[in-house]
């Protein structure tokens, strides 16, 4: 508060004293000009420092034109310059001055200078002892004008761009100035060199300036067209510019470096840059002037396009042109293209055909055929080869196969020689092969194999016997017959079905006279089959049960189970091996399937090593077609584990190798001479008891030798009987029974006309004659009994074809019932009789075991 006193008495003490201008006017002030823009800082440099380096400033006074009041002062009396008072009147600066005496010379900055600042400034400086400082400034205020504004020839207004213009368009732009004191000067500018400066309009503070810049070219493109308006040289000018944008037309079209020749079929990629083009060219490719689809979008970069195709030329277009057309998305008239001759190469290209003369359906064994190959080739073919099922073709004369140019020659062909046929062309670029051309050659039937099936049947078992033949056409028709050693019987149409390719003929032996050989023929459109399909009908049944069963482990601790087959029942049959493991979780000595194994050439299995200490069981059983046999179960056996063997404190005892072998070889001589001199006894006692009729068929002992803890003990097991004779559906140890004067088996579900062997005539009933049995099977032999209307007639040629009903057949079919011829009834004896020698005859047909003097 003093001090602002203090400075108001010093300001009236030097208005009252008459410091005044005119006091002062006989210093002589020059006026300096000072420009300040609107808006920004100005500064007044005013000198505080003294010629006397000994006296200091006291006081600085600034004052605007003639006022006697300054505006502001700068009271330095008694202290410091950095702790000087400052005082600004608040009606003229206030706030925005600042006296400052760092800088040299001391000035006095005002911010934000308003246009009413303009005017003459005088700073006066009091020294303590020397004379006063004065110095003058004339301010002047500068408007600057507004930013320009660029219109195009419609009076839009432009921003960046101008365009996009064509090639040889003119350029019209209007630069618009509002504003400026003083007035601006409006320029235009052309990549920063001036291009016009004279202004066409001027109105007030509008100021416009018109560029015309004619016909455009390449090299105007991306020009920047500036425009300036400035007043002063305090800022920058006012400025607007705008980049011309041009639409070019492609300058290059170049294909990228390929093979000059082409391999047909072979991939190629092929890539096209255009240049020049804005914007970016789009590139079309054409082949023969057909667009081709592209598969990838274009690469561009900058103004350089890059098209990429990929290209499987074929070897049609060998000659043929690929275009490139690359042109301005925007103006489709701008476009440039590039052509390429294509020169492709290919393998031959090899097509097969029958010759125009020759029916393909028509053809049949003796013909004579020819195949054409066309091949098409660049270069030509060097060679050409036939193939036959995939096999290179021999050609020579002698197999009446030739070959003439591109022609395939077969003479009085067979069906040896149908199958597919091909050729193969080549040339330098490869091979190639034709399509396969299958030639269907017709002939009669004949059998799918050539080797006869032997087919096992139990007395009473119905068998479909299935009879194929290959046959082109197929067959349309089959025929069957029957032949043993004593006639030859003709089956009937009806007795069995048939197909183009196979017939199913429906059999059942009931008889030893049932087992022989059924033939079958086929015809078809060619001709009949000269050869029969053979089929041999023997008895079978299931397989007997292995015997002579061992279980031993070898020196690597691997357990093999072995036993003897037994008779395989007239089929092929297979072993099955069960062994069974202890359950040793389960507490009432149960057991869990260890290992299930089959084979089909020998009862010999290996388990492998298995666990030590461990009860096993095995179970083995042969099985064929017919079912199974009687399995047999092997003694318990288990190998202890070493902690067992030294719990005992047995002592391992070490043996020679040569010591063991020498041991085991004569264990295997004894072993083989035990089992020969048993064979030899069970041989004998089957010669006397197996073929009589009230005796019981001798049961047959397994020997299963056991290893165990280095022991080898011999178990005796109960198993099916061995038997020379084929089993059928009865047991040969039941005694015989006479029923109805035959021998009748007991529990024989047969009735009484199904009996084996009979000795006389039984009456004949209805139930009998139109039993299930009677009417479904055909049972062959004179043993049966037969109702009164069975015949038997004779042929000419010592065959015999079987009419009669009431006997049982092996044939499945039914006729109206006849009566048998009076021959057949002489042979039916008297039921209290037995017939010996029917039942000799019937031995001694059934089987060829039993010598005559036996029976």
């Amino acid at each position: 508060m003093e001090a602002d006193l203090r400075v108001l008495l010093v300001i009236w003490i030097l208005s009252t004293m008459g410091a005044s201008p005119e006091l002062a006017s006989e210093v002589t002030v020059p006026l300096v000009p000072v420009d300040a823009v609107e808006g920004r800082t100005v500064k007044f440099p005013c000198d505080v420092s003294s010629d006397n380096p000994a006296d200091k400033v006291y006081m600085v006074f600034w004052f605007k034109d003639d006022s006697g009041v300054p505006l502001y002062s700068f009271d330095v009396r008694g202290m410091a310059l950095d702790q000087a008072r400052h005082y600004s009147s608040p009606d003229v600066f206030g706030s925005r001055a600042t006296f400052k005496t760092v800088t040299d010379p001391a000035c006095l900055f005002v911010d934000e200078v308003h246009r009413n600042d303009e005017g003459v400034y005088r700073c006066r400086v009091d020294f303590r002892n020397s004379a006063t400082k004065s110095f003058r400034y004339n301010l002047s205020v500068i408007v600057p004008p507004e930013h320009p504004v660029v219109f195009d020839r419609w009076g839009r207004s432009l921003n960046v761009t101008v365009g996009p213009l064509t090639e040889g368009d003119d350029v019209a732009l209007i630069c618009r100035v509002i504003g400026g004191n003083p007035p601006p000067r409006v320029l235009w500018l052309k990549n920063d060199k001036v291009v016009d400066e004279k202004c066409e309009h001027n109105d007030g503070d509008v100021i416009e300036n018109r560029l015309h810049w004619p016909a455009v070219s390449r090299n105007d493109f991306n020009s920047v067209f500036t425009c300036q308006a400035a007043n002063t040289k305090l800022m920058d000018p006012r400025q607007a510019s705008v980049m011309l944008d041009l639409r070019l037309a492609p300058l290059t079209v170049t294909f990228s470096v390929v093979d000059e020749i082409l391999v047909a079929d072979r991939r190629y990629d092929v890539l096209c840059h255009s240049a020049g083009s804005r914007p970016p060219a789009s590139i079309t490719w054409y082949r023969n002037d057909k667009k081709l689809p592209k598969m990838k979008q274009d690469d561009v970069k900058e103004n350089v396009t890059t098209s990429e195709m990929t290209f499987v030329p074929s070897t049609d277009d060998n000659g043929k042109s690929i275009t490139c057309r690359a042109e301005n998305p925007q103006v489709p008239s701008m476009f440039l293209e590039a052509d390429w001759i294509l020169k492709v190469v290919f393998a031959p290209i090899v097509s097969l055909r029958l010759g125009n003369s020759i029916d393909p359906n028509g053809i049949k064994e003796g013909d004579d055929v020819y195949f054409d190959c066309h091949v098409k080739a660049n270069p030509p073919s060097t060679k050409l080869t036939w193939y036959h099922n995939g096999l290179t073709l021999s050609l020579n004369s002698s197999a009446r196969t030739m070959k003439s140019d591109n022609n395939l020659v077969l003479q009085k062909v067979t069906r040896s020689v149908a199958g597919r046929y091909a050729c193969r062309a080549t040339n330098s670029e490869g091979e190639s092969f034709s399509n396969e051309l299958s030639l269907r050659i017709k002939y009669a039937p004949g059998c799918k194999t050539d080797r006869v099936m032997v087919i096992g049947a139990s007395r009473g078992e119905s068998m479909d016997v299935l009879c194929e033949v290959d046959a082109d056409p197929p067959a349309k028709g089959f025929r069957w017959k029957f032949n043993n050693s004593g006639e030859t019987i003709d089956i009937g149409n009806e007795r069995f079905v048939s197909n183009g390719t196979a017939s199913v003929l429906r059999y059942t032996p009931v008889a030893d006279l049932d087992y022989g050989t059924l033939s079958c023929w086929a015809v078809n459109g060619v001709g009949h089959q000269s050869v029969p399909c053979l089929f041999q009908m023997v008895a079978a049944g299931k397989p007997q049960s292995v015997h002579n069963c061992t279980v031993h482990n070898d020196t690597d601790g691997a357990v093999d189970v072995q036993c003897e087959p037994g008779y395989d029942g007239g089929l092929s049959q297979v072993f099955v091996l069960e062994v069974f493991a202890e359950d040793l979780d389960n507490r009432d000595d149960g057991q869990v399937l260890y290992r299930n194994m089959t084979d089909r050439t020998a009862p010999r299995f290996s388990l492998g090593k298995v666990a030590l200490g461990v009860l096993y069981t095995a179970r083995m059983y042969a099985a064929n077609s017919k079912g199974k046999a009687t399995p047999v179960t092997l003694p318990r056996f288990s190998f202890p584990s070493s902690e067992n063997q030294m719990g005992f404190g047995v002592e391992v005892l070490k043996v020679s190798p040569v010591l063991i072998a020498t041991l085991s070889f004569c264990l295997l001589l004894i072993i083989l001479a035990a089992i020969v001199v048993m064979r030899l006894k069970n041989s004998n006692n089957r010669k006397r008891n197996g073929r009589q009729i009230n005796g019981q068929a001798g049961d047959k002992q397994v020997i299963v030798h056991q290893r165990s803890n280095g022991q080898v003990s011999t178990a005796i097991l109960e198993t099916d009987t061995d038997p020379d004779l084929i089993q059928v559906k009865y047991d040969p140890s039941d005694p015989l029974k006479l029923r109805n004067g035959g021998v009748q088996f007991p529990n024989d579900p047969r009735n009484s006309s199904a009996g084996w062997i009979t000795g006389g005539q039984s009456s004949s009933s209805p139930s009998s004659s139109s039993s299930p049995s009677a009417a479904d099977t055909l049972r062959r032999g004179t043993t049966a009994v037969l109702p009164s209307s069975s015949t038997e007639r004779p042929l000419a040629d010592g065959h015999r074809v079987w009419d009669d009903v009431g006997v049982l057949r092996p044939f499945s079919y039914t006729q109206p019932q006849q009566q048998p011829p009076p021959q057949l009834l002489s042979r039916l004896q008297d039921p209290s009789e037995l017939n010996g020698a029917a039942i000799k005859e019937k031995l001694m047909m059934s089987s060829s075991h039993i010598p005559e003097s036996c029976v």
